[in-house]
Parts: structure tokens; C-alpha cells; sequence
């Protein structure tokens, strides 16, 4: 029984350590960006309509095509899914807060209640990045990798009209 239970604390804790070991070395960061940025910078964006919400754009311009595919910015807290399109050489990330709030069911009959959406919880970064640096993931060859950007430079913010035009 004492050799069991041995063997046991043993396979748990050999467990544990290689589960923790995996964590930590899936996200190293290259100190060579993967891809030749051309430019990189990011706009604050605010709707004229109400309930229209606000947000901010994450612009990267690489000077070739590769055959790395960027897929998130880790940008101000934020992780932002980067879109791209064959043809072009600017990846763009889209973050945005909607400023109207959901409508909550308030009632006697719990099983009413049970109607309420559930809030989003934003995915907490696994970054500690200054204010203006920004953590890109990408994968090249079927391996995800992470690089980093320093002086992400901050462009005019974008005001939308406040009516569409007819």
C-alpha cells in the first residue's frame, strides 16, 4: 500500500511539472520578427449613432507576401484577431466596445430570468506589454510562434458620421 501510494504522488507529480514545463514553453517570443513590417500603428474609432459603440483598428503593413500567416494582436489588453486579404500586404485587427447595454429581465419567476444573456468576459492576455508595445501570434510552416512590435504609433482618431448618407 505505502509503495502505491508512492507511486502515485510520484505519477502526479511528474504530471504536474511536465503540464506546467508544456505552458511555459509554447509561448516564446523570437527576437527576429518572422515577416519585414513596413508600418505599424492603431486608430481609436467612435460611432455618431447611438448605442453605436466605440473601439479602436490595429493596422500592420508588411513589405512582402509570406509564407507566415498573422492571426492575433495582443494589443492594450486586448486580443484582437487580425484579417488579411491574399491580395493585399496590410493585416487589420477590429476591436470594439458596443456602448448600449442589454435590456435585463427582472422578474417574480426565476425561470424569466434564466433569459438574460450571460455578460462577455474578455480573455485575459497572457502578455505583460507596456502601453505602447504589441505582441503579434502568427504561424509559419504549421508552428505558432509570437513576436513582438515596440512604438506602435497612435493615428487621428476616426469619427463616423452620425447619420448614413442617402
Amino acid at each position: 500500500m505505502i509503495i502505491l501510494n508512492r507511486v502515485y504522488k510520484s505519477a502526479s507529480l511528474l504530471f504536474v511539472l511536465i503540464t506546467c514545463t508544456q505552458c511555459a514553453g509554447s509561448q516564446q517570443i523570437d527576437k527576429k520578427n518572422p515577416v519585414e513590417i513596413k508600418e505599424a500603428y492603431f486608430q481609436r474609432w467612435i460611432s455618431g449613432v447611438e448605442g453605436g459603440g466605440s473601439g479602436l483598428m490595429v493596422y500592420i503593413e508588411i513589405n512582402e507576401n509570406t509564407d507566415v500567416q498573422l492571426e492575433h494582436a495582443y494589443f492594450k489588453g486586448k486580443k484582437i484577431k487580425l484579417d488579411h486579404k491574399a491580395s493585399e500586404l496590410e493585416y487589420v485587427g477590429h476591436y470594439s466596445v458596443v456602448s448600449k447595454r442589454p435590456e435585463l429581465i427582472m422578474s417574480d419567476n426565476p425561470k424569466e430570468e434564466f433569459k438574460n444573456k450571460l455578460p462577455d468576459v474578455e480573455e485575459k492576455i497572457p502578455f505583460k506589454l507596456k502601453e505602447n508595445e504589441c505582441m503579434i501570434s502568427y504561424i509559419k510552416n504549421g508552428k505558432k510562434g509570437f513576436f513582438k512590435l515596440d512604438n506602435i504609433v497612435e493615428k487621428e482618431m476616426e469619427a463616423y458620421p452620425m447619420q448614413r448618407r442617402q
